[in-house]
């Protein structure tokens, strides 16, 4: 199959802003000129048109890496019907797909949105102007996607650190606590305090984690009790209470 790359809109120089590319999956060379039309008309130059006439293209073009969006026609010479879009998915999961397509059979529409389109577009009854309003929509939702999937992997990460460096304190206080020496036990724990509540700044940290990492102190204070430390034991505990 040829691939062609559809000329984008001219953009001024001026703009800096990374041109996002969509890449449209269509055998019919004038729907692609009407993609086209429509990017460069409602586009504002923010979009770079890509165009493959078959399935086997778009997979390679994706495993290249580089496409915002994909434009799928799920009439191709080589699968049809949901199929084309389980391929396109697999290649690309990450990849928000949008649905161009002849077919208006509602079994169609709820097979490719059961497998996660972001929208199914009927080509004779979607506008340019109602084409990027598609996109822009999958765009902005895809990417606050991202933004979210990455703020709960960052505090998850930062949450193993802090538990994995307050259970190491622990382990060290009861050691301190078995050799007497007291004092360095009650630093380890208001270490442990101070990672308990730099944990807390962290944006999406959770209350349950922070109750986990205080929980440690508790049973250093425990650990305090049971050498018969129970003034530190004590002091243990007032650390744990006091505000953060």
């Amino acid at each position: 199959m040829a691939s062609v790359a559809a000329q984008p809109a001219e953009v001024p120089e001026s703009m800096e802003k990374r041109q996002e590319c969509v890449l449209l999956v269509e055998d019919d060379e004038d729907a692609m000129y009407l993609v086209q039309c429509a990017l460069e008309e409602y586009g504002n130059g923010a979009y770079h048109l890509e165009w493959v006439n078959g399935l086997t293209d778009g997979l390679a073009r994706l495993s290249k890496g580089g496409v915002d969006l994909v434009l799928l026609d799920l009439g191709l010479p080589e699968t049809t019907g949901p199929v084309s879009y389980i391929r396109v998915r697999q290649a690309a999961p990450e990849i928000p797909v949008l649905v161009l397509t002849g077919d208006t059979r509602a079994e169609t529409e709820s097979a490719v949105a059961a497998f996660g389109a972001e929208d199914f577009l009927v080509k004779d009854e979607v506008s340019g102007s109602l084409l990027l309003q598609a996109i822009r929509a999958a765009l902005y939702t895809n990417k606050r996607w991202k933004q979210q999937k990455n703020a709960v992997y960052k505090t998850t990460q930062k949450f193993v650190w802090a538990n994995e460096a307050c259970e190491a304190l622990l382990h060290l206080g009861v050691r301190l606590l078995k050799s007497h020496k007291v004092v360095a036990a009650h630093a380890c724990g208001k270490q442990i305090r101070a990672i308990a509540d730099q944990y807390s700044k962290e944006e999406g940290a959770s209350a349950h984690g922070r109750a986990d990492l205080l929980l440690i102190l508790e049973q250093l204070a425990s650990a305090a009790s049971a050498h018969d430390h129970n003034e530190l034991a004590a002091r243990l505990r007032a650390i744990l209470s006091s505000p953060s």
